[in-house]
Order: C-alpha cells, then structure tokens, then sequence
C-alpha cells in the first residue's frame, strides 16, 4: 500500500473542517517562553517510542512509553510495507532536566496519564486501567468500563466493520455501474448504427471502467486492513486520555461503534463506572480531557472550542473559535487538541501542527500565548505539561518522540543551538541549494527541464485527493484518462534566499510553500531542511550535494529515510519543458466526456 495514499485519506478528513482563507499562515504572536531542547526518552540506551506524558507535584516527567508500534518500510517501487516493533511497556520517571530516575513495567502499553492530588498515579491503555502509588506499586486495576462483554463488543464491531466497507466503497460501486449502463445501451445498438462520436465515448467508457475497477480493488485492498474486525476491535479498546480530580476518574475511550469516542467516570478504586459523555467527536484518533475540582474539560478539535461539563457530563459553558490571525483563536484543520489544568482554573491549550500553547482563565477569557513548541505538522497528539515552580512548559512531538521543553524568555539563550545549526546551514550548504541567480539557478528537478504551467484541472490539494480517491468532483460526470494523473514525489524544487518556496508534484503544489534550514554535515556535503506550508512543517528532507549540479533529495520521517530521488539543477537560461502543455480545449475525447457528463440514466 501506498503511503501517500492512505496519508491523504486521513488529510482529507482534516481539510473538510477547513474554510477557504486568503489568509491560512499562523500569525506569529508574543509570547513568555521559548524553546530550548527536547528530551528524548530511553530504554537501556536506546530510543524509546512515547506514547503520552504528565508531570507530577515535583515537576518530574511521567512518561508511557513502549508498547508495539507499527513502522512503514520503502520499497524500490514506491510502496510501503509495515512492521510491527515491540518494546517494553514501560512507566518511566524523569526529572525536569531529563535525567531518567526510574521506571516501572506495566502489562499493558500505556497511553494515558494523569496524577491525583495525593501524588498517586493513574495509566491506563489497551482496555485496562490502574492506579499505582508515586512509587509505582499497583494498588488497583480493571478493565475499561467502556468494554462491557467481549463477545457483544466484537459482535458490535464485526458489524460496524461491515457497515464502514460498504459506506467507503460504495460510491465507487455506484460510478462502476453507471458507466456499465451507458456501455450496455450503447452494446444493444448495431455497430454500423454506432457514430464516430458513440465509437469515441466507448472507447472512454471502457478507460473508466477499467479504471473505477482498479480503483476499487485498490481501495478495498487499503481498508481491508484499516476496517478488519481486529483492527477495529483494537481501536475500540484504545484509551486516548485520562481526568482525575479529588472526587473522580474519568476515562476517554473510542466507542464500540463508529468512530466516535466517550467518556465513563469513576471513582478512585475503579469502581461505579458510568458513561456520561456519548457521540464525543475527535480527530485522527486524538480526543483529550481533562478535569478540575469545577469541570470536566474536553479539548473539542473538531469544533475548535473547549468545553467545560459538570461531573454528569452536561455541558456547563465552553470557549475557543476557529480563527488563524487571532491570538486567541484555534488554527489549523482541528485545534485544540490538548488542553491542561493549572491549580488557579486556569486552562492551557496546545494546538497540533501549530505547536502554540495559550493560557486561558476559567471564564475562557484569553490570558495570553506561552509560547510556540518546533513540532511536526498533521493531527497529532500534543500532551502538554506547567511545572509551576519553575515556570516551565512542556509539549510532545509525536513523530521525533520527545518532549519540547520551554523556558521563560529571560532564562532561554538569545539563540538557542538549534538556531545556530538553522543559521550556519543557512549561510553555508543552503547558498548551494538557492544558488546566484547568475550562473547557478536555484531550481531542482527530476529530468533537470523547468515545468510549465499547471493544468488548472490538476491544480490543488481537493484536486489531488479527489484524484487518489477516484472522485471527479461530479458523482455523473466522466474522468479521462489525462485527468489522473498526479505524482507521489515533488518534481520540481525552486530555493528562494528569502525562504520562499515553489513546488510543483503532491498536493501542496499550489501551497503557501517555503523550506527552512535544520542543520548541515560539511563533511558529508549534506544539509538538511523543512519543507513548510502556510508556515506548519509536514516534510523533511537530507540533501546530499553530489556536484554543483546534481543531488540525492531523502525525504525524512525522523531519522528514518522514506525515499530518495536524485535532482538535477535547471540551467539559469533554461527554457520550459516542451512536452509540459498549459491546458488545451476542444479534444475529440473532452468532448465526448462533456457530452456524456450530461447523460444520466
């Protein structure tokens, strides 16, 4: 399975929430703190997958970490193949500087925590729960309340599962039939009878219907594993959050059904479970709350709000809006997606992609921005930590598997040493990539041609999801051949010295794109920068400079190479590529298509 593919699935979902916005760059906002470093949790010297974080009463960092985890493998062909990496299921300890202190094996991979009042801890995850002792001595456990019967809950999946492969496929069944009616009108008529333009349509036809079928099976291929009843089963168990106040525990759990998620109380011992939140929506698999002595919080990311229920699960008031220029509105496709408690009411904020954390007070009136963390881009977990005695701040990054940590401005170095790599690769290696303008150009490509313009048709990130999905945008309309064509790699790279950007292949080629240096090995002739959008880091990539005029482009997942391609520089005077045409009109086949478009059964 292709990666891409099944990464646009999950984009598309995102982008649906999205308004179009002349303006989608996060505005850049003032804020208290800075980052500094990250911590990268360990196990026996080696890297450690992290799964969520808090910190306690002394600041120290309780970390989940381990548990199996899944890693995408390149093939030559461009396709991916997946596997299954386990490690310890482990409860690890450290201080606020970093230092691993302790850490305590669990029977089950842990991916939620919090800390109760008394110092004592609750971890749950994979359908269990349990309440340790800040020594981390198990002092009770249960399974999720959510669970109930094994046998019911994989009976509710099975038909879930069911349910969700027809809904997705089924509008590919649909285009497949209706270009096998046209076929068969025009079959029943004798070919002597059949016109130049009939002959041409069933030419078309027979192109869609091959296609749609291709497509089907691609997809059916794809969400066999993403909707099998085990898959689905062990989604159901998944537990994405905990709350805990004096009183209460509260779970965050994925409903047995659909893909919602909700929420059961319960008391300190794991016991008198009730559900008190349903149809809670949550996205890319991210839901968090969290609760104070007053609420219940929920960081509703689909909604961009924050909700305050009372202990019931009754909505009580709320606060947030979708906003990308305001200081306090949420930005992003879905945002916020981690929120915290402080001891005075006060409420934090974290936003995925974005990587801003905002303080608001218990009215929901805005405070002010905290500060901006260096994560990744896409929906992603973000679990956030205030160690209030020593004013410091803390944010996951999910794809490098650590934990950013920011000081207050006066405490942070004016530049910190990922600065300084930014800014000596900038001023070296990232000469080369931009190059003069006089003798040496600043774009790369594939076949070292400029491209023309774009075809309108193919232009966009709707364009290319619909594309990948088989969707033309008109459930009656006909696609031609032509028309599906979109590549999985950027073909063309332009390197401005002011960080702009211009792209052309993926998705994002008609993007507010631009690339921002990370670090460089003068050794190895090699540098190594973001590729951003709307200002949010989704790509990175290692460039090994092989001459002035070719160089290997690895696009980066970590540090783990996901696919390389060799680039050639495009001369200064370079004219466009002849074979690359700017849209042409009035084809035999466009008016076949068009006129067909029109004809429904």
């Amino acid at each position: 399975m292709s990666l891409s593919r099944a990464a646009l699935l999950g984009f598309a979902v995102c982008l649906s929430a999205q308004p179009a916005s002349a303006e989608s760059k996060p505005a850049p906002f003032d804020s208290t703190h800075k980052q500094v470093r990250m911590i990268r949790p360990s196990h026996d010297g080696k890297p450690i997958g992290l799964n969520t974080f808090t910190l306690d009463r002394d600041g120290n960092i309780l970390a989940c970490v381990g548990g199996d985890k899944m890693e995408y493998l390149p093939a030559e062909d461009g396709s991916f193949t997946t596997k299954t990496i386990s490690a310890p299921k482990l409860l690890q300890k450290y201080s606020p500087d970093g230092d691993l202190l302790c850490e305590f094996e669990l029977d089950f991979k842990p991916t939620a925590i919090n800390e109760a009042a008394d110092g004592s801890i609750f971890v749950a995850g994979a359908g269990k729960v349990a309440h340790l002792s800040a020594a981390g001595k198990v002092l009770a456990s249960a399974d999720s309340p959510h669970l109930g019967d094994m046998d019911e809950l994989r009976a509710k999946v099975e038909k879930a599962a069911k349910e969700q492969m027809e809904q997705l496929t089924g509008s590919m069944k649909e285009q497949t039939e209706r270009v096998e009616k046209m076929l068969e009108k025009l079959a029943a008529k004798d070919e002597a009878e059949l016109t130049d333009r009939e002959k041409k349509r069933i030419k078309v036809l027979e192109q869609q219907k091959k296609m749609f079928c291709d497509q089907q099976e691609q997809m059916e291929e794809m969400y066999a594993d993403m909707f099998s009843v085990d898959t689905m089963l062990q989604r159901s168990m998944e537990i994405t959050s905990l709350a805990v106040n004096s009183k209460d525990l509260y779970v965050c759990c994925g409903s047995p059904e659909g893909y919602g998620y909700e929420v059961w109380r319960m008391n300190h011992e794991l016991s008198e479970p009730k559900k008190v939140v349903s149809d809670l929506g949550g996205c890319c698999g991210q839901c968090d709350i969290q609760a104070n002595e007053d609420y219940l919080v929920l960081a509703e990311n689909t909604k961009f709000q924050v909700g305050l229920l009372d202990r019931d699960g009754n909505r009580v008031s709320g606060f947030g809006s979708q906003d990308r220029t305001s200081k306090e509105g949420f930005g992003s496709c879905c945002n916020p997606m981690n929120v915290k408690c402080c001891s005075n009411g006060d409420i934090l904020t974290a936003e995925s992609s974005i990587g801003y954390i905002k303080r608001f007070n218990k009215e929901g009136e805005f405070l002010g921005t905290v500060g901006k963390a260096r994560i990744g881009g896409g929906c992603k977990h973000v679990a956030i930590g205030h160690d209030e005695k020593r004013d410091r701040y803390y944010m996951q990054y999910e794809d490098r598997n650590a934990i950013c940590v920011l000081l207050p401005r006066s405490e942070a170095p004016e530049f910190t040493e990922d600065e300084l790599l930014a800014k000596a690769a900038r001023e070296g290696l990232g000469q080369k990539l931009v190059g003069d303008g006089k003798t040496l150009s600043g774009e790369w490509s594939l076949d070292g041609k400029r491209p023309a313009k774009a075809k309108a048709g193919n232009a966009g990130v709707f364009g290319a999801i619909s594309v990948i999905l088989g969707d033309s945008g008109d459930a009656d309309a006909e696609v031609e051949d032509e028309e599906v064509v979109m590549s999985q790699d950027v073909t063309y790279f332009c390197f401005h010295a002011d960080g702009k950007m211009d792209i052309r292949g993926t998705y994002s080629e008609n993007g507010n794109n631009g690339w921002e240096p990370v670090s460089q090995d003068l050794k190895a002739n090699t540098i190594r920068f973001l590729h951003l959008e709307d200002g949010i880091s989704y790509n990175e990539y290692s460039v090994k400079l092989l001459s002035d005029d070719k160089a290997e482009f690895s696009m980066m997942y970590g540090d783990q190479v996901m696919s390389t391609k060799v680039y050639t520089r495009i001369p200064v005077e370079a004219p466009k590529d002849s074979d690359a045409v700017e849209g042409d009109s009035g084809t035999a086949d466009e008016d076949v298509a068009a006129e067909s478009a029109g004809e429904k059964e």
